[in-house]
């Protein structure tokens, strides 16, 4: 099937050797969050000086989570010399102007492959892509990715989609 023939494909089998894949599956319910990220309720250590006091070793905290989008995004700008692929499967059953939003703009590429338009990325994404990781490294090692407080595709960053014709 339609799936089977991206997995099949030798530059994904090879991307995917370097966890350089990343899928998602569009469905009526799907939007910006789901597909880009946003902010959402995780857990994170008490600091050592609280561990009594709480009687717990863990918190709800609120935390940028990105997702399959913003994850692909960055495996790109970080691996520039390497595909990177964000798979998606059956586009047809989501709303893709409310999944998309403004990141429709950087789907026109130029002649060498990059975005023709960037875009200003929100504050909160903007604030994620220039942040650190919990082992305190930078998120976004090639800060072209981030530009001027923009968003720009790079040129080895595939988006391929599947689609059921019947739907």
């Amino acid at each position: 099937g339609k799936s089977r023939c991206i997995k099949d494909n030798e530059m994904v089998k090879q991307a995917d050797k370097n966890n350089l894949v990343y899928r998602t599956t569009f469905h009526p319910d799907s939007d910006y969050s789901t597909f880009v990220g946003a902010y959402k309720p995780t857990m994170r250590p008490v600091a050592d000086k609280y561990k009594a006091v709480a009687g717990k070793d863990e918190e709800i905290a609120y935390s940028f989570v990105p997702q399959a989008f913003l994850q692909a995004y960055v495996a790109a700008w970080n691996n520039e010399d390497t595909p990177v692929f964000l798979i998606i499967e059956e586009i047809n059953r989501g709303n893709c102007a409310q999944i998309f939003g403004d990141l429709f703009q950087l789907l026109d590429r130029d002649e060498e492959g990059y975005s023709e338009y960037p875009i200003m990325a929100d504050m909160d994404l903007a604030k994620y892509l220039n942040g650190k990781d919990e082992e305190g490294k930078d998120i976004l090692t090639n800060k072209e990715g981030i530009k001027d407080g923009k968003l720009q595709l790079p040129n080895n960053l595939y988006i391929w989609a599947t689609m059921n014709t019947s739907d």
